[in-house]
């Protein structure tokens, strides 16, 4: 990503965003810097007072930084969507759709988000600015932060120049654009795999920092609860920071329909948060009253109904991704017969109704019905695409109503859709077995975790309580060997069980932000690795004590 693309991405000049942005950032740096050394001089001393200085340094680097990162995010959302938009304009032209009127209707859709500004660019150009549409293509394709979109509009640019028919360029350019797509898929993928390595290895290290802060105050003198609180505060933030980085680098395929229409489906998962809450309020006042269980079971019987709302969500998203395998046989099936009954989609889908699609048969009948009314076919279609569930579906059936209304050949139109998500789809695959080994490594990560910090908590009560005993010489202190006053237990094992509890949500928002599932159905994992949690923690700590001998 070059400088002047950047700039364009953030509609500035450069001189401009050097006026009025970056030297007020800068500015800011070192004027905050010298603030802190001038009012607490005596807060930075030693090592710390270099921690002001390096203010500046960051506010220059986010300065220099901070268009190229406004571009790259533009850049990904433009390559989310190149595969919806080349279907689009593909389905479209198989009516004879004049040049100018295909990008004009694709720049309409809304869905394209900064895919359908950079388009709207094209269409002003030409309307506006009497340029030909070769010129515009190659003036946006200059301009635009996506090498993806760049490169199909310098090859749109040159067909145009040739003088070759559009509707043979974009059918060809359906492989071309795809197999681009699916090479930025993969390499995403690639990316989760190296995000799993890095979690593994960052939280293993995160494990010994907090061996060492539970058994160095024994040796130091150090307070522990303090020592403690700073390794809490350090594995939330690398958890944290591991979900925010593993979500800039997945890619932006969500799962459920974006329509924001309330579907039973959707009525029915919102129904169980209520239901899973009161459940917890519930277990929550009996184990309370019970008082005997012991804290890391007791805090994981309490969060345990949330897995009703995780298995509603999750049954939900089983039913959508059956329908998404179904839909490119239904589609394609509603072409043909619609192409050989003379382009009658409403007919074609009245013989299609015989035919057994899965778990779409009940939607495709409930479109049937829909259809035969005949107050609004494009609403119907909006109303099927919902029922569904699927965002795949959603964009895709308004893809062929659209090219199919507008005089598109029904065979050609659903051949191309059900092409292209019948590929999305076996992308898709690849990522939820790259989430489920994921899931299966977070498992054991947890127990893990629970495991070596409960061990430490074990050591250092033996150590305090082995100790604490011993009469040492007159004129000699404990101190002088080994310190016992460390801190209580309880609250260090709460502490403790305090990073199992917010590990294990920041595991489970990972694994949804990795497959591009609905965040209620991560309640089920984190309920899974809280009691994962829970059980490390008493089965290590009696087995400590019944080892050690800790009373």
């Amino acid at each position: 990503m070059n400088y002047e693309k950047a700039f364009h991405s953030i509609d500035m000049e450069p001189m401009s965003y050097i006026k009025r942005f970056a030297i007020p950032v800068i500015v800011f740096g070192f004027v905050f810097s010298f603030i802190l050394y001038a009012l607490l001089p005596t807060l930075f001393v030693g090592p710390t007072q270099y921690i002001p200085a390096l203010l500046p340094v960051i506010c220059i680097l986010f300065a220099v930084y901070y268009p190229i990162s406004i571009a790259d995010g533009k850049a990904a959302e433009i390559d989310n969507n190149m595969h919806y938009y080349i279907t689009q304009m593909g389905a479209i032209a198989t009516a004879q759709t004049p040049r100018l009127d295909i990008i004009r209707i694709v720049s309409e859709n809304k869905d394209y988000k900064r895919l359908a500004e950079e388009t709207i660019k094209i269409y002003n150009l030409v309307t506006v600015w009497n340029m030909s549409l070769a010129e515009a293509c190659k003036f946006i394709s200059k301009r635009t932060p996506s090498i993806l979109y760049e490169d199909f509009l310098d090859r749109f640019a040159h067909g145009l120049q040739s003088g070759e028919d559009v509707n043979d360029f974009l059918s060809a350019e359906q492989n071309v654009v795809m197999n681009e797509y699916e090479s930025m898929y993969e390499g995403s993928l690639y990316a989760i795999e190296m995000i799993k390595e890095l979690f593994v290895s960052m939280v293993m290290s995160l494990i010994f920092l907090a061996s060492f802060a539970v058994i160095m105050p024994v040796i130091t003198g150090m307070d522990a609860i303090l020592l403690m609180s700073i390794v809490v505060a350090t594995f939330i933030a690398t958890d944290l920071v591991m979900v925010v980085f593993a979500k800039s680098k997945v890619p932006m395929d969500p799962i459920w329909q974006q329509t924001g229409i309330m579907t039973d489906d959707q009525l029915k998962l919102n129904r169980s948060i209520p239901i899973s809450l009161v459940g917890c309020l519930v277990v929550g006042i009996i184990v309370y009253l019970y008082g005997e269980i012991e804290v890391p079971i007791a805090v994981a019987m309490v969060f345990t109904p949330l897995v009703y709302t995780g298995y509603i969500a999750k049954k939900i998203e089983k039913g959508i991704r059956r329908r998404d395998e179904n839909f490119p046989s239904f589609i394609r099936s509603l072409g043909s017969s619609a192409g050989a009954r003379g382009g009658l989609v409403d007919e074609a889908l009245k013989a299609l109704r015989a035919h057994d699609f899965g778990p779409l048969t009940h939607d495709v009948n409930n479109l049937y019905r829909r259809l035969s009314t005949r107050i609004d076919k494009i609403e119907s279609w909006h109303l099927f695409a919902a029922s569904t569930g699927s965002n795949l579906i959603q964009r895709f059936s308004v893809m062929f109503v659209e090219a199919t209304h507008l005089g598109g050949k029904p065979e050609v139109i659903g051949d191309i859709i059900a092409t292209n998500f019948h590929r999305i789809v076996t992308l898709r695959k690849k990522r939820y077995q790259s989430a489920s080994s994921l899931v299966g490594v977070l498992y054991g990560l947890t127990g893990g975790i629970g495991f070596t910090m409960y061990i430490s908590l074990g050591v250092l009560d033996l150590m305090q309580s082995m100790f604490s005993s011993v009469d040492m010489p007159s004129g000699m202190s404990m101190g002088m060997v080994i310190y016992t006053d460390v801190g209580s237990i309880e609250t260090l094992s709460l502490m403790v069980l305090f990073i199992m509890i917010a590990h294990s949500l920041l595991s489970a928002i990972l694994i949804r932000v990795v497959d591009g599932g609905n965040m209620l159905s991560a309640t089920t994992d984190f309920v899974i690795m809280v009691w994962i949690s829970g059980v490390a923690a008493v089965v290590t700590t009696s087995g400590v004590a019944s080892l050690l001998g800790i009373s």
